[in-house]
């Protein structure tokens, strides 16, 4: 109460006309007022219609105003000063606002990306030109590494990739949007786990499987207009998180559907800052009809999930991603976090994955990398018996090992004697 009265009082007196000079001279920012010989406050802002200019909003207060200046706009003095058009192009700190690949065209307010062929915006003619590659979305040469269903959606994402390497990084150059084809990705995944499921053996699709999925999802992320997109399918679950904006985002991320929890955070899906394009994304898909993918020892106590970030050195995460399993019975015990390794054709891996707790619920891993990741049950089993194989090895090792050294002794022992007694008595030395 003590500042405002000072203020109060403050105003009064810069109100106040000087004393003794007539007629009445007023404090800078008042002026006479017409109702007696008082000083009234200047509207600068009524007066001077444009006195913030055109991109700035005037707003008056006693004996001054001050500006403020829409997004994309600054003042270059104080807070009077006009408004001025941000050079982002060549704005402080920001020295590749498209990338170093890429060509910054300032406009009034705001600026645009010009790419070079190869290299997109996705859509988005304020991001960093990136560079994309269209080649995993052509259509298998042989039937062996055919998917039923996605010969007509490689078709669709290799078109859209196309476009968007060719379209200099201008906004809406492409057709399909980004949430139609997720939601074709989706069904079509849907499709091939109804074809394949039960049927198991096949290392190989699996791979392609796991991998043309992570491809396309990357692919589509980044053209999702939502920041959150969701699509629950009959059995495919899948939740796209994206954050546009010209500085990385922070802080903790997780994703949520009915069997599986991610957590994360945005410093793990973005990288390096230096790099961030612009946009960043968290992606959780889960399958819900894929069983058994190997072979009837490695059975699946879980749905499995493909994760994937817009960070794109994901191999060795600086920090682990977790994330939270529901059991597929309750009664699954000795569950192993594992991921689809893609060496050879494929199989489970436990490399990089730990199990951080588990009931007999759910189960939460820890991975230091990025893949496909699935409970399985069985694998302690199979540790066993190949702990068991390995000590049958080792000791028919061993055995052998213990024959042949008896036989050289023999011989040796034979060399021996032959040589002290001079070659005498051969029929005694034989008899030995």
């Amino acid at each position: 109460m003590g500042v405002n009265l000072c203020v109060w009082i403050l105003g009064l007196y810069l109100a106040l006309p000087l004393e003794g000079i007539y007629p009445p001279l007023c404090q800078t920012g008042y002026k006479i007022s017409n109702i007696g010989s008082g000083c009234s406050d200047i509207d600068e802002c009524g007066e001077e219609r444009h006195i913030c200019g055109q991109w700035g909003t005037c707003h008056n207060r006693k004996g001054s105003y001050w500006c403020s200046c829409l997004q994309g706009f600054h003042q270059e003095g104080d807070i009077t000063s006009m408004c001025v058009d941000v050079n982002e192009c060549i704005g402080a700190g920001n020295k590749y606002p498209c990338g170093k690949n890429g060509t910054c065209w300032n406009l009034e307010g705001s600026y645009r990306c010009h790419c070079p062929p190869g290299f997109t915006t996705y859509g988005n003619n304020q991001s960093k030109c990136q560079e994309l590659n269209c080649d995993p979305f052509a259509t298998p040469s042989t039937p062996e590494q055919t998917l039923p269903g996605f010969d007509s959606l490689l078709s669709l994402l290799r078109n859209n990739c196309l476009v968007l390497i060719n379209s200099s990084g201008l906004a809406g150059a492409t057709e399909k949007t980004g949430e139609a084809l997720l939601t074709g990705l989706a069904n079509v995944t849907d499709v091939l786990q109804l074809q394949s499921n039960g049927q198991g053996g096949n290392s190989g699709k699996v791979t392609t499987l796991l991998r043309t999925v992570e491809n396309s999802i990357r692919l589509i992320a980044p053209q999702l207009r939502e920041t959150v997109s969701r699509i629950n399918t009959s059995h495919t679950e899948v939740e796209v998180v994206v954050r546009r904006d010209r500085t990385p985002p922070r802080g903790p991320v997780r994703l949520t559907n009915e069997n599986i929890q991610l957590d994360t955070t945005w410093e793990t899906a973005i990288g390096d800052d230096t790099n961030f394009p612009g946009f960043g994304f968290a992606i959780l898909l889960s399958y819900k009809s894929l069983q058994t993918l190997t072979n009837s020892s490695e059975q699946l106590s879980s749905r499995v999930v493909t994760v994937s970030v817009s960070n794109p050195n994901t191999t060795n995460l600086s920090e682990p991603i977790i994330l939270t399993f529901n059991h597929l019975k309750s009664s699954d015990a000795n569950t192993t976090c594992v991921y689809w390794s893609e060496d050879g054709e494929g199989a489970w891996s436990i490399q990089g994955c730990a199990s951080v707790m588990s009931n007999s619920t759910h189960t939460v891993c820890s991975c230091t990398h990025l893949s496909s990741f699935a409970l399985l049950r069985g694998i302690q089993e199979n540790k066993k018996c190949r702990q068991l194989q390995l000590v049958m090895w080792a000791g028919a090792s061993v055995a052998l090992a213990c024959v042949v050294l008896s036989l050289l002794m023999t011989l040796w022992c034979r060399f021996v004697s032959k040589k002290r007694n001079g070659g005498s008595r051969p029929e005694q030395h034989f008899n030995l």
